[in-house]
């Protein structure tokens, strides 16, 4: 699926799903959406949220930003996946993630 069939979907099953700001930075970076999150927040079940990949994430802030890869994975770190906004918070995903 590309992300613009992702987030169709995503607006059927959870119209509420948080999405990371700018959209037009990140939304290429989301790879697919889940109701069962592999991550560490304290999340109830049945939300359906986005999935991004965490090293598109990275690659997008290092274009957007002008930065270096360490700064750009020390920003999504702290500022990004380390963020909780409640329920329909973003998921990561951390396959090829060089930190």
């Amino acid at each position: 699926m590309t992300y613009e069939e992702i987030l169709e979907a995503l607006a059927n099953y959870n119209p509420d799903a948080l999405l990371l700001e700018p959209r037009s930075v990140y939304d290429p970076c989301i790879v697919g959406m889940t109701d069962t999150p592999e991550d560490h927040w304290p999340r109830e079940p049945g939300f359906v949220v986005a999935v991004y990949d965490a090293e598109m994430c990275v690659e997008a802030i290092m274009e957007d930003g002008e930065c270096s890869y360490s700064d750009a994975a020390e920003w999504f770190s702290f500022n990004t996946s380390g963020a909780w906004m409640g329920q329909n918070t973003p998921t990561f995903r951390y396959i090829g993630w060089e930190e």
